[in-house]
């Protein structure tokens, strides 16, 4: 197999490589010389690799966080329409579970006031009044 290239050619396209990978950094006289600053090069791109892996991670946790919730969500669905007590970092909720939804409960207090708890502030939760067991 032979190939056959052009200098000019190659050294346009890595010229071009490095702008699309390099858009802030000034290279024009590294470009005029025709020496690249190969280590800049890779800590850029081993900067960017970083970034992408973080934001990654970081999407993968947010994902975890929101089907946690949603799982806890779906523990709390048999519950709906029975008297609970829910504390809360802000203070203790207690009313009718009137509603569950994806990452938050609705509860309507005795006073016919709607409160709504998301799922991530509840810190307790305890069924009231009469219950039986099964």
């Amino acid at each position: 197999m032979k190939i056959i290239v052009n200098v000019r050619e190659i050294k346009e396209f890595f010229d071009g490589l490095a702008r699309l990978l390099l858009p802030h950094a000034a290279q024009p006289a590294a470009a005029e010389s025709g020496v690249l600053d190969m280590s800049a090069l890779v800590a850029e791109i081993r900067q960017a690799i970083r970034e992408e892996m973080a934001a990654v991670l970081l999407e993968e946790q947010r994902n975890v966080g929101v089907s946690s919730l949603n799982k806890l969500g779906r523990v709390f669905e048999p519950y709906t329409g029975k008297s609970a007590e829910l504390l809360t970092p802000a203070g203790t909720v207690e009313g009718t579970i009137a509603k569950v939804d994806g990452d938050f409960l609705v509860v309507r207090e005795h006073g016919g006031t709607s409160v709504m708890v998301p799922l991530e502030q509840l810190v307790t939760f305890q069924l009231v009044g009469k219950q039986v067991e099964r």
